[in-house]
């Protein structure tokens, strides 16, 4: 008996014409299904059978973003859909077509009550509605038109036309970070007292000038269940409002429970600038950051997750720093956690491993919310940031007024995504123009990237000196001046050459530069990475090439290939790919004959 084969291949049914418009209220929910985000597809304006697909695809593909990252493109939607408004072409799903996107662009480029959206917001606009064009166009076959399609790249030259930005000095963000320590240094004392007085059996009784306050600190912790409890919904009578004012405030006594709002600001600017991370995620690190370092029990690392690094496969963010530090991150991070521990119960459990935790200063009316603290929003982190420049350079103000004679700068406006690119180009001009070094600490895949990064007067000044430097060492070469010309320029000190690897001659060992006079030469050592390296076309040097060459490849057969290709693989790259094709072949006969005299080269393990 012959039996027919089941067909278990999936086939989508083409959608028919009357496509059932259904258009329900759009709702996200967080791990513990409670509803976190609402959106009303009413307000696209677009026609009902289009807004039912771009409904259902918008809470298919951001089902797993942030709340940021919905609202921006919930906002990008209803652009789009007053756009079809205004356009008044599209009366149905099957009348949206390429053309319509090219009309959309166009109309982006207008201008919108005498303002023009430039070139990087155009483009961005178009980015958030793609990927739901896309998903609703799969989701929904033979909906819209044939061959709908949204280009990738509809608005070219969009993500190169940066204009400079502004770089925050070296010195500038020492200043930053000194007043930053000063702030978290008196927030921690007012806690340690505050977790003093909280742990008393009993009200204290000590007389003093900071009796009264002590005794409140006491009172709220038990009335506010660990926090400092609103002082709108607070069952106090008039007079204690008075005692509590004259006793520092609930804003002064807050300080003593828990970390405010302030004060968490100190916090953030510093591991902003010690990690060099990315504002967005650092927002989002979690309780559980710090890592012991697996070989040095000093230093301890501080991880932190970046949505957008290495695309399908997240790489960690990580840095390592020196514990011993009093001001080291992971230290920081300790203290900060210690006084976020009391917020802990307040807090929603979708949002208790986030770090920047912190009490609610509204939980009523409009902004009523069921916890009394969590995770702190970007606004809320913007504003506060805002009232530390105002308070600290208010301070410095004052500071400068009492003492004429000893001046303070005040501190230069910033905003968070300042600190990344400051810190990039600080760690690219710190390192002598080694755009490694930043790359390292900006954990980036690409160099291109963090050449993005990598600006300022500082930098282009460093470039400017290191050109005019290699142009000074190529024509001493050329000139074919001796040593002791040479000494003439440099000092006594730094006269004499020396010999790095494979018998190139370095010119000039040290910077003799305006920058670091007297410091060796980061490269040295290492000189055919160096972008001023010199080699001589003769056979003399081809030899050497040759030969170490052919060191290197029978060093390759026997060594292990993961140490091998992170130690000799670099040099062998550079030899081969780089120096050899430099050399006619006719030269390498006579350069064979030479390698029988070289010294052998040491033996590589």
């Amino acid at each position: 008996m012959v039996r027919n084969r089941l067909d278990r291949t999936l086939r989508l049914e083409p959608t028919p014409a009357d496509h059932p418009a259904e258009i329900a209220e759009i709702q996200f929910r967080d791990e513990w299904g409670r509803i976190v985000q609402r959106f009303d597809p009413a307000l696209l304006g677009m026609p009902d059978d289009i807004s039912a697909a771009i409904s259902r695809a918008f809470r298919d593909h951001d089902v797993a973003s942030s709340a940021a990252t919905r609202t921006s493109r919930w906002f990008a939607l209803r652009v789009f859909g007053r756009f079809l408004c205004e356009d008044g072409r599209v009366r149905r799903a099957v009348d949206l077509d390429t053309a319509t996107i090219r009309r959309f662009i166009t109309w982006l480029a207008k201008p919108t009550n005498g303002r023009r959206r430039g070139v990087q917001s155009q483009s961005g606009q178009l980015g958030m509605i793609r990927p739901v064009l896309k998903r609703a166009i799969a989701d929904n076959p033979g909906l819209f038109a044939p061959g709908f399609a949204v280009p990738n790249n509809a608005i070219p030259l969009a993500g190169v036309q940066r204009l400079p930005q502004d770089r925050l000095t070296t010195s500038a963000m020492r200043a930053l970070l000194a007043v930053c320590y000063a702030e978290i240094d008196t927030a921690w004392d007012k806690f340690q007292h505050g977790q003093t007085i909280v742990a008393l059996p009993n009200l204290p009784l000590h007389g003093g000038r900071t009796a009264e306050r002590d005794r409140w600190i006491w009172k709220l912790h038990r009335l506010g269940h660990g926090v400092m409890p609103p002082a709108r919904g607070s069952d106090l009578n008039k007079p204690d409002r008075q005692r509590i004012a004259d006793a520092g405030g609930f804003r002064e006594l807050e300080s003593y429970l828990h970390v405010t709002t302030d004060t968490l600001v100190a916090f953030y600017i510093v591991l902003l600038i010690q990690t060099a991370a990315n504002a967005g995620p650092l927002r989002q690190i979690k309780r559980d950051c710090l890592v012991p370092h697996p070989l040095e029990r000093h230093r301890v690392m501080v991880e932190w997750v970046k949505p957008r690094a290495g695309g399908k496969v997240k790489r960690m963010q990580r840095r390592s720093f020196d514990n011993r530090r009093p001001y080291a991150a992971p230290r920081l991070i300790e203290k900060l956690l210690a006084m976020t521990a009391p917020l802990l119960p307040h807090v929603e459990p979708s949002s208790r491993d986030r770090l920047f935790l912190h009490r609610f200063l509204m939980t009523t009316g409009r902004l009523e919310r069921d916890h009394h603290a969590g995770h702190i929003v970007q606004a809320t982190l913007r504003s506060a940031m805002l009232r530390f420049y105002e308070r600290q350079n208010a301070a410095i103000a004052s500071w400068n007024e009492a003492h004429p004679e000893k001046p303070r700068a005040l501190l230069p406006d910033f905003s968070p995504k300042l600190f990344r690119s400051s810190m990039a180009s600080a760690h690219y001009t710190a390192s002598q123009g080694d755009i490694m070094a930043a790359k390292a600490v900006l954990n980036h895949a690409s160099v291109a990237t963090t050449d993005i990064y990598v600006d300022g007067d500082a930098v282009r000044r460093l470039e400017r000196d290191t050109i005019a430097r290699l142009q000074a060492l190529m024509i001493t070469w050329v000139r074919g001046e001796t040593i002791s010309d040479r000494s003439q320029h440099r000092g006594a000190d730094t006269g004499a050459p020396v010999t790095a690897l494979f018998g190139h001659d370095c010119l000039r060992p040290t910077d003799s530069g305006h920058a670091h006079p007297g410091r060796v030469c980061p490269k040295l050592g290492g000189c055919l990475a160096c972008p001023g390296l010199i080699v001589p076309i003769d056979p003399d040097h081809l030899a050497r090439i040759v030969q170490a060459t052919w060191h290197l490849e029978a060093a390759r057969e026997r060594i292990d290939p993961i140490r091998f290709g992170l130690f000799y693989a670099p040099s062998l790259q550079v030899l081969t790919q780089d120096l050899l094709p430099a050399f006619p072949p006719e030269m390498m006969p006579d350069a064979e004959r030479l390698m029988c005299a070289l010294p052998s080269l040491p033996d590589l393990e």
